[in-house]
């Protein structure tokens, strides 16, 4: 609420600067010449307070010490005895420190407060009208209004604010759940197309004996221990020089390459990685398999083509390998681009790789892309709390005024009006609905004219005229639908409209002051309400940039972690078992009969993992993969097989496999195997556990409850079969 806690600053200094310059420029003032040197202190500490926005407590006791000295200051400031029959700096100055002190300061603080100023208030009136009149003086009924709507309006920004906060908290962990399990995903896909891009491709070219010179295969065998003994995770640089990278991969080429284009081509760190694994795939197949004399590389602001003069394919024909589906174009796809192959047998190949440029890449939201909707039930607490202080205020300021006026019958049609017109606003806060607010104003205006044009010219500018202070904050809630500065306009608008007709009414000097102090303690504070709107709305806006700066913080630790245990989990053991024979092949480029078997063994193994990738990428799978990996943390050895395709399934068929599964693996004490299976007809899902207990009813109560749910227990062994039969399209 620091917030707040400037607005409340800067409306009680204004206020207090304004209404002291405005009581110094009064030449009619009966004040004495200590109320003359209190104005100019007042006016001073104001000023200084204006310029330095302290927050300290020492300044808030010094502000509260000057209101209260004004208010017990009334007999040399005010000595008129019918002095509260009209607005006076005293009644201004406190009234305002009333309001600013209960928005910026908790309840606790600012009660005992206004119990101060409202006692320091009548003992000052109690000198001037005597102790038997005190209670006619209406300031001190306003002050508890005031203070109590000021309270209800803290209490339900700071309590809407948290739940906005909490809210976003939560929202912000699933986010994060789901950030860092795409995150691992994504990881999987490109330790796999990385793994196929070195270790796999060399050791399938050694295991197979292919014609390759000791040279070629040590310095490929060189270039896969370069990539795979990195970091198993590396963030992304910001930017990345796309040209120098690709130079530095050509070095390990036996195919010579020519560059076209820039010297330089800086991309988006998660962009070029995925073109530059991309590329790289590119280079190496040209290297491998094309019988390539050249390769020529020509690189745009946002494409790579690669052209061989080699012996071509035919990108029809069906593959085996996972070389160009998965580390070239799905890489791409990846990136936000695509690949295009161009080859024919005989004819060489022409792969362009191309990316969005940076003007067509969807922009990442910013921080707050509609405060607004952040911090909706704020506005609309905000608004009504508004509104009902200017149901309250006429319901005040009314009766007042037909008490001063004798009964007039027609300041009780005008209050009606005015509250009709508030009223209107209503729609407007809770659902936008803003097309009554322009007639509202214009029943306002006529309003604020009419009343003081039908008052006895001697009553214009007292409690009598109620008009004055009432109908802005009538006003004010029809406001809230438009930007801050209209608004401010608009209300300026009213009061010197207001003003105006005064003026025709009893155009002398002692008006023209009331005028100026009401400019500085009516027109001022429903100016800050009106800005509070928009400050509230900016303070919500910061807020949730800091959160969501914190949030990418947590997340980038969060992901950095899990896709390390990801590496050490599935891929450390691999990388370990095939780091010894790239080793042995980057010393001498030979291999003989010992070092072709393991190989053709590590090739046979990567090449299993690979053809899986497709199945594991399925959202079932992915699922069961979660489901396991919350079962080998509670050290629960888990063992999964996959059969046959899988269709695609939607969410909620998914879960009709999955929750009796989990129930089992929840239970399960030691070893679990599970199997998915995929046929035309349907899917299932087994689960074979071994050490669970055989007198545990409650699970075989949930299980059998299952109606898709097979179950057959057998000692400390439990074999449940889920069955998700397909329905034809």
């Amino acid at each position: 609420m620091r917030r707040a806690a400037t607005v409340g600053l800067l409306m009680r200094n204004c206020v207090a600067l304004v209404v002291a310059l405005v009581t110094l420029a009064d030449p009619a003032s009966a004040r004495l010449p200590a109320g003359t040197w209190l104005m100019v202190i007042v006016a001073t500490w104001s000023a200084y307070r204006i310029g330095t926005r302290s927050h300290g407590r020492g300044f808030l006791v010094v502000d509260f010490l000057l209101v209260l000295a004004v208010c017990t200051a009334i007999p040399v400031l005010t000595p008129d005895a019918h002095f509260y029959l009209t607005n006076s700096a005293p009644q201004a100055i406190a009234g305002t420190a009333v309001i600013s002190f209960a928005v910026s300061v908790p309840a606790r603080v600012s009660l005992p407060i206004t119990l101060a100023v409202a006692a320091g208030y009548a003992w000052g009136s109690a000198h001037v009208v005597g102790w038997g009149h005190v209670t006619a003086v209406a300031a001190l009924y306003y002050f508890a209004l005031q203070w109590s709507t000021s309270v209800l309006i803290r209490l339900m920004v700071l309590r809407v604010a948290d739940a906005v906060g909490q809210a976003r908290a939560g929202r912000h962990a699933a986010e994060l759940v789901q950030q860092v399990n795409d995150a691992v995903w994504e990881f999987d896909r490109e330790q796999l197309a990385l793994l196929h891009d070195t270790a796999a491709s060399t050791l399938l070219m050694v295991g197979q004996g292919a014609v390759a010179s000791p040279e070629r295969v040590s310095a490929q065998a060189r270039r896969d221990l370069q990539l795979l003994q990195h970091s198993p995770w590396i963030a992304p640089p910001e930017r990345l020089d796309l040209v120098g990278e690709l130079r530095d991969a050509a070095v390990h080429l036996a195919t010579p390459v020519e560059f076209d284009g820039p010297g330089e081509l800086w991309l988006a760190g998660d962009t070029g990685r995925l073109v530059l694994a991309a590329a790289r795939e590119v280079m190496n197949n040209v290297d491998r398999h094309a019988e390539a004399k050249l390769l020529r590389i020509t690189v745009s602001p946002n494409a790579v083509l690669c052209v061989d003069d080699g012996v071509g394919f035919d990108p029809d024909a069906p593959r085996s390998g996972h070389g160009v589906t998965d580390s070239i174009i799905d890489r791409m796809v990846r990136a936000g681009g695509q690949a295009h192959i161009t080859s024919s047998p005989g004819t060489g190949t022409s792969i362009e790789l191309r990316w969005p440029s940076a003007s067509e890449e969807p922009c990442a939201q910013q921080a707050v892309s509609d405060p607004d909707r952040l911090i909706d039930r704020v506005r609309i607490r905000y608004g009504l709390a508004l509104t009902a202080y200017a149901l309250a205020n006429l319901a005040f300021a009314v009766p007042q005024a037909e008490l001063a006026a004798d009964g007039r019958t027609v300041d009780v049609v005008l209050g009606v009006v005015a509250a009709g017109a508030v009223l209107t606003a209503v729609p407007g806060i809770l659902r936008g609905l803003w097309g009554c607010a322009k007639p509202a104003a214009g029943a306002l205006m006529l309003v604020t004219v009419l009343q003081p044009l039908l008052l006895p010219p001697e009553l214009v500018g007292g409690y009598a005229h109620w008009a004055q202070n009432a109908v802005g904050w009538c006003v004010l809630p029809l406001l809230l639908g438009v930007p801050t500065g209209r608004g401010a306009a608009v209300l300026v608008g009213f009061w010197t409209l207001g003003a105006a007709a005064e003026l025709i009414c009893r155009p002398d000097w002692a008006l023209l002051v009331n005028i100026g102090l009401g400019t500085a303690s009516i027109l001022a504070v429903q100016l800050f309400a009106l800005l509070f709107n928009g400050l509230v709305r900016g303070a919500a806006a910061e807020a949730h940039a800091e959160t969501d700066a914190h949030h990418r913080l947590v997340a980038a630790d969060r992901v950095s972690r899990a896709v390390r245990d990801e590496y050490q989990r599935r891929y450390a053991g691999l990388v370990g078992n095939v780091l010894p024979l790239l080793r042995q092949l980057s010393d001498s480029g030979n291999a003989d009969a010992d070092l072709q078997r393991a190989a053709r063994s590590e090739s046979r193994r990567l090449r299993a993992l690979f053809d899986q990738e497709a199945t594991f990428d399925h959202p079932l799978v992915r699922q069961v993969r979660r489901l396991v990996d919350t079962a080998e943390s509670s050290g629960i050895e888990v063992t999964i097989d996959l059969a046959g395709t899988l269709p695609v399934l939607e969410p909620d068929e998914i879960d009709v496999l999955l929750i009796p599964l989990e129930r089992v693996v929840r239970a399960a004490p030691a070893s679990t195997r599970l199997v998915v299976n995929g046929t035309d007809s349907e899917v299932s899902v087994s689960i074979v556990c071994e050490g669970m207990a055989d007198d545990d009813p409650e699970l075989t109560r949930d299980l059998e409850s299952a109606d898709c749910a097979e179950v057959v227990i057998s000692g400390d062994l439990v074999w449940v079969v889920v069955r998700h039969r397909l329905i034809p399209a």
